[in-house]
């Protein structure tokens, strides 16, 4: 158990306050070299090093003679306002042990009236006995400022990693800048370690390829239908007839899979359509006008957030959304690797009816290691190592997606579907099979 020195008790809190402005003590101390040059921290946090005004413990009275230890009291005198304890720095805008801050993580979402207090709610916290009433526990964190709106979602976890990732990454390349003159007698290590791999001539001309096909496809063209005030799913499949028409078009002119049977290409195209085309909306989502719409399309053909809405219900809307988020904004995905997915979606030998399973595959393994090839031309391994497989798991979560469509359709009357959308979505029933009109 710590004990706060005779020294540290003989401080006035007049004295300690004055000391900790001078100081500067109003940021996050950071024990990780890499870290520490960025000014982040890795703890749950959202506290940006900003102290609430509600903390009591404080660091030890420095006096101006002691300027050569400021750094080591720095990081020695601090103790958690729970339970007394040594601590690092601050912890969701309170200054605590790292015991106390994964007790708060847990614990803060569920509230104080989650507990009950054996006692009398009189508790002592210390280190000893922190560990026999989380009420008081939790009572006491919320006293000394800590805040539970602090914790970061997964979401934020994972954006505020690859934050981390990204600033160790250019201060790499900003040491590398600067010590490229040294000599090598110096013993300064190569900046070679930091070169990114270039892609090889055939797969820049497979991934031009790509590119180059998605972007010709943007010029087909077609009248857009006639917009009801309040878009059912139905109205949504025949508005998504420019985009199925246009992933046709992109996935003949791409070599590899002109080389297929007209049976396996029609295949691969009906059975992952649906999928197609959610891959295709993350591209052409604009985050900003909060629509859907080709570039070189005018805004007849804008789809908003809100007519999508209507259009797919409330929760598989939502569940559209996420995905979107999460490949757009969480993954950061650009245009080249969402194009690159797309492709090796089209590519899937699990379709139905599809005859060259074994050639399949191995395009769509092809395709899979160019996005890795893409990627480490652009970023660090680590980060690569991080990101690619999410980025194929992105694969997955789009079938449950198609699922959720699928079902979605089977409502819907086929004699409202354009004969193409029909066709794609195979949604030629007998009479005798259609569902009831709405």
């Amino acid at each position: 158990m710590c004990c706060v020195s005779e020294m540290e008790c003989a401080l006035s809190d007049t004295d300690l306050e004055l000391q900790a402005a001078a100081l500067g003590l109003d940021g996050v101390y950071l024990y990780d070299e890499a870290a520490k040059m960025e000014n982040l921290s890795f703890e749950d946090s959202n506290s940006n090093g900003v102290p609430s005004m509600a903390n009591v413990y404080r660091p030890m009275d420095i006096s101006p003679d002691m300027g050569s230890q400021k750094s080591r009291k720095n990081k020695e005198d601090k103790y958690c306002g729970v339970c007394g304890d040594k601590a690092l720095g601050y912890n969701f805008d309170a200054i605590s042990c790292e015991s106390c801050k994964a007790f708060f993580r847990r614990n803060a979402p569920k509230g104080l009236d989650y507990f009950k207090c054996p006692y009398e709610e009189k508790c002592k916290m210390d280190v000893s006995n922190r560990r026999f009433c989380k009420r008081c526990r939790l009572r006491k964190c919320f006293e000394i400022g800590m805040r539970k709106e602090y914790i970061l979602t997964e979401e934020e976890k994972i954006r505020k990693r690859q934050r981390i990732e990204e600033n160790r990454y250019n201060q790499k390349l900003k040491m590398r800048d600067d010590t490229s003159q040294v000599s090598p007698q110096s013993g300064v290590v190569s900046s070679t370690q930091f070169k990114m791999r270039s892609l090889e001539p055939e797969e820049e001309y497979l991934i031009g390829e790509v590119v180059s096909a998605y972007r010709q496809s943007l010029e087909v063209c077609m009248e857009p239908p006639v917009r009801k005030e309040g878009p059912s799913f139905g109205d949504l499949v025949n508005i998504a007839e420019l985009s199925v028409r246009r992933v046709i078009d992109m996935a003949k002119k791409i070599k590899s899979f002109k080389a297929l049977s007209q049976l396996d290409q029609i295949s691969l195209l009906k059975g992952g359509s649906i999928e197609l085309l959610i891959l295709r909306s993350v591209i052409t989502f604009d985050k900003e006008k909060q629509q859907w719409l080709d570039p070189l399309d005018n805004s007849d053909h804008a789809m908003t957030t809100e007519q999508m809405r209507l259009a797919e219900g409330p929760n598989l809307f939502e569940e559209h959304m996420k995905f979107t988020k999460q490949l757009a904004i969480d993954l950061k995905a650009d245009e080249t690797m969402l194009m690159l997915l797309l492709v090796i979606s089209l590519f899937s030998p699990d379709r139905p009816n599809v005859t060259d399973k074994s050639y399949i595959s191995q395009e769509q393994d092809k395709y899979a290691l160019l996005l890795l090839r893409y990627l480490e031309s652009r970023y660090p391994p680590h980060f690569v190592r991080s990101i690619y497989p999410k980025l194929l798991m992105k694969l997955t979560d789009i079938r449950n997606l198609n699922e959720e469509h699928s079902h979605v359709l089977l409502k819907v009357n086929p004699e409202v579907i354009q004969p193409l959308m029909k066709e794609v979505l195979d949604l030629n029933l007998n009479p005798n099979e259609l569902p009831q009109k709405s």
